[in-house]
């Protein structure tokens, strides 16, 4: 039988070796009962050795024992005082059979069952690299900063994100897994398995640089920004005013269009929130997606704004993009949109239709405020300065058509290519690293590229967290080429409570491996005689339905280069901060309550009051 631990057997519940437990326990009682009779003769003569008299009874054997059933006290320790023997026998029984009890008791609390995978799953020694003086070296080799210091000197949070304490069987509080800082992570969770609470907000607390945060709810940025803010300055992207905070901010999606390559980019970016919906008929994105770039490239190299663009996007026969791509140097976008527009009535409408929709957004005034220059005095986002900073950049958005997620990921995808760049001047890795936990990715975050980006961010010090809920939630964003090209990427995986996707448990099964498990046969033959063989079964070490049944705050690590572990994760309510946590917390949760309910009693005093053409306005009711 092999000897690796996973192909062990493991011997089913009631069981000694496969074979009945009760004559084992005939057997174990008999040898119980003559080793408390045998205590019971070697306290005899210990006392009479303490009390200072010949030993006269009667040696161990049946003799013994019968008189010991008899209760012959005087013929079993001839004039030695029997509460002298029962004093000592007590004794004996203390340091011999209670402490043999409670390891007995202990080893079978802890003694594999069938059907555990505990013993199959990762020890510690399997997971080395992600722990103890390992886990520091290497963190000192991918951090010039670190390079040179004595391990007390580095604290743990400098080494890499915490992930959650390993699992391995026994009451023992096993170690914490950490991943490096050129590991890059994703995280398959259903909504309330404890996502945001234990691998978003922990990394953004303990990140030694700076920090860019997706989400479409409040709750990262409540828990998170009062913390931030002490150690460099907060900036908070929200359009869609998830967070209910004034603008404080604007930033120019234009800005870092330099040429053809970069207004592709942002135009992707707005094309990939309709890749999928609607027609299967891949011309229509592709064709909306080169209009928009044309138009980008125009307005960035123009001194234009979004207002322009969304100008353009309205007016079919407006010729003054083509005008403005020939003076900037770019007469083949210019030709490409000029045939665009003296193309077919149907097929040009259809495409500018298409743009319009992907580019919904830029017709809110509101989400329009945060992406073009200000009436009023207000600081500019400069992506460019972020990723050698200790900022926080959280980036918020609401779901659904008109939403300002392709902004969001167009911000993502600069800080990304900003902070390469950054790396490529340091000697190839930024230091220190840059995280950027994207929550909600498949919804909010939609950057097409992502699969391929994971494949060489980790190597620039720069760590993404990509949290999503399945993987079909990945494969309507990414495609399922994509969505698997993105998991073979990620070096650590995480999969949480909630897995419902049998297909996706059947997959992460058998990752995970196999095992052999111990099964007792019975045999009776004419006679009556009964026979027992033992067998060895191969089994899932963790089958899909127990994947299904992984409860909440447990997760499955499948780090490259280690067998699966099973880790209990760590939710910032139960760290050593929590007390400040929660209290900052509490503090935003409360800023944000105040606004909405200052702007519900507003519209409870200036309702929306109809005229006589059906139009409605804003009446003064006071």
């Amino acid at each position: 039988m092999s000897s690796i631990r996973s192909q062990q057997p493991i011997y089913p519940r009631g069981s000694a070796g496969g074979y009945p437990l009760a004559p084992w326990l005939i057997l174990g009682a008999c040898a119980a009962a003559t080793a408390l009779t045998w205590l019971a003769w070697l306290a005899g003569r210990l006392a009479a050795l303490a009390s200072g008299r010949p030993w006269t009874g009667p040696p161990f054997g049946w003799d013994f024992t019968k008189s010991l059933l008899d209760q012959n006290w005087q013929q079993l320790w001839p004039g030695v005082p029997p509460q002298l023997v029962a004093l000592i026998y007590a004794l004996l029984l203390t340091t011999t059979v209670v402490p043999g009890f409670w390891a007995w008791a202990w080893w079978q609390a802890r003694r594999p069952r069938a059907g555990d995978p505990l013993p199959s799953l990762a020890r510690t020694r399997d997971v080395d690299e992600l722990i103890g003086t390992t886990a520091l070296q290497r963190a000192q080799r991918l951090r010039p900063s670190l390079a040179g210091r004595a391990p007390k000197q580095v604290p743990a949070t400098a080494i890499g994100i915490a992930l959650g304490r390993l699992v391995s069987g026994g009451r023992r509080r096993g170690p914490v897994l950490r991943s490096s800082w050129e590991d890059v992570l994703l995280a398959v969770m259903a909504p309330r398995a404890g996502k945001t609470t234990s691998l978003a907000v922990p990394p953004i607390l303990d990140a030694p640089g700076p920090v860019l945060a997706t989400s479409n709810r409040s709750d990262l940025w409540a828990a998170t920004t009062r913390a931030r803010e002490r150690v460099g300055r907060v900036w908070t992207f929200d359009p869609q005013r998830v967070t209910r905070q004034p603008q404080t901010l604007w930033w120019n999606p234009l800005a870092t269009i330099n040429g053809v390559e970069e207004a592709a980019r942002l135009a992707e970016h707005f094309i990939q929130e309709i890749r999928g919906v609607g027609s299967s008929d891949p011309f229509w994105p592709l064709a909306a997606g080169d209009l928009l770039t044309c138009l980008f490239l125009a307005a960035a190299n123009s001194g234009g704004t979004l207002t322009d663009v969304q100008a353009w996007l309205s007016d079919v026969t407006s010729r003054e993009p083509v005008t403005l791509l020939r003076a900037a140097g770019y007469p083949q976008a210019a030709r490409s949109l000029a045939g665009r527009q003296g193309g077919a009535a149907e097929t040009r409408d259809g495409v500018y239709e298409t743009a319009r929709t992907a580019a919904r957004c830029l017709s809110d005034p509101e989400i329009m405020a945060w992406v073009t220059p200000p009436t009023s005095a207000m600081d500019r986002l400069d992506v460019t300065r972020f990723p050698g900073s200790r900022d926080t950049l959280y980036l918020l958005s609401k779901e659904g058509a008109g939403a300002a997620a392709p902004l969001v990921a167009a911000l993502t995808d600069a800080v990304f290519r900003t902070a390469v760049v950054h790396a490529e001047a340091a000697g190839g890795r930024i230091d220190p690293p840059v995280l950027a936990v994207l929550d909600e990715a498949a919804n909010i975050c939609k950057i097409a590229d992502l699969p391929q980006l994971y494949s060489h961010l980790g190597g620039r010090g720069i760590i993404p967290i990509t949290i999503i809920q399945n993987i079909a939630q990945g494969q309507g964003v990414w495609g399922e080429r994509g969505m698997t090209a993105l998991w073979s990427a990620a070096t650590v995986k995480l999969i949480g409570a909630g897995l419902d996707d049998a297909r996706h448990a059947e997959d992460i099964s058998r990752l995970i491996g196999d095992h052999d498990v111990a099964t007792t046969s019975i045999n009776r033959d004419g006679n009556g005689h009964t026979s027992y063989s033992t067998s060895a079964q191969r089994r899932r070490i963790l089958e899909p339905g127990d994947l299904r049944a992984l409860k909440r705050g447990r997760a499955i690590l499948l780090a490259t280069g280690a067998r699966a572990a099973m880790i209990d994760l760590m939710p910032w309510y139960s760290g050593e901060h929590a007390g400040i946590i929660g209290a900052d917390t509490t503090a935003s949760v409360d800023a944000i309550t105040r606004t909405a309910r200052a702007e519900l009693a507003a519209d409870h005093l200036n309702p929306p009051v109809s005229d006589a053409a059906g139009s409605t306005d804003r009446g003064d009711l006071s």
